[in-house]
C-alpha cells in the first residue's frame, strides 16, 4: 500500500531514501516550488519540536522559523555566489527534507531515552550526547548535497558544518 500525496509525486520518496544513504543527489528531485514549501514547512515544524523538549513554546516556534530563514538565506546566497541559481529549488528542497528527517530521528531518540529512563536519571544530558552522531550525519548529508552544486569536498564539508553549527548551536542558544 503506497501513500499518495499529490505534491510529493511518485519518485520523491524513493529519491529521499537514496539521499539518506548518500546514493542520489538533489538533482534527481523534481523542480517544484510547492514541494520546496512543503519540506520547508515540515523542516520548521520538526525543528520546533526538537526544541520544545527543553525550551519555551515561543522559543521553539522562533527556532523553527529562524532555522528556515537561515537555511533559505544561506542557500540562496551560496548558490548565487557559485552562479548555480538554477539549482536553488532542488537544493533547498533536499536540504529541508534531509534536515527534517534528521530532526525526526532526534525526536524519536529523545522520546525513546525519555521513556526508557525514569526522571531522576540525566535523560536530557544523555539525549544531547546521542545528538552528536545525528549532527554529524546531517553535516555529511548536507556536504553530499553541496558536492552536487559544484563544490569541492573540503569547501562542501566546511559549508555543511557551518549550516549545522549556525542552526543547531548558535540559533538554539538564542531561541531560549
Amino acid at each position: 500500500m503506497s501513500i499518495n500525496i499529490p505534491m510529493l509525486g511518485e519518485e520523491t520518496p524513493k529519491v529521499l531514501v537514496k539521499m539518506l544513504n548518500l546514493e542520489a543527489s538533489q538533482l534527481s528531485l523534481p523542480e517544484s516550488t510547492d514541494q520546496m514549501k512543503l519540506f520547508l514547512g515540515l523542516y520548521a515544524v520538526m525543528q520546533a519540536i526538537t526544541q520544545s523538549f527543553d525550551h519555551s513554546i515561543i522559543g521553539s516556534i522562533g527556532y523553527g522559523v529562524g532555522s528556515v530563514i537561515i537555511l533559505y538565506g544561506a542557500t540562496y546566497y551560496l548558490l548565487r555566489y557559485l552562479k548555480e541559481e538554477h539549482k536553488f529549488v532542488k537544493t533547498l528542497t533536499a536540504l529541508a527534507a534531509t534536515g527534517a528527517m534528521a530532526a525526526g530521528a532526534y525526536i524519536v531518540l529523545h522520546l525513546i531515552v525519555g521513556v526508557a529512563l525514569p526522571p531522576p536519571l540525566p535523560t536530557e544530558r544523555l539525549a544531547r550526547f546521542l545528538l552528536f552522531p545525528i549532527l554529524m550525519w546531517t553535516a555529511f548529508m548536507y556536504a553530499f548535497l553541496f558536492r552536487h552544486v559544484s563544490m569541492r569536498s573540503i569547501p562542501a564539508f566546511c559549508t555543511a558544518a557551518f549550516y549545522v553549527l549556525a542552526i543547531q548551536v548558535f540559533l538554539s542558544a538564542l531561541a531560549r
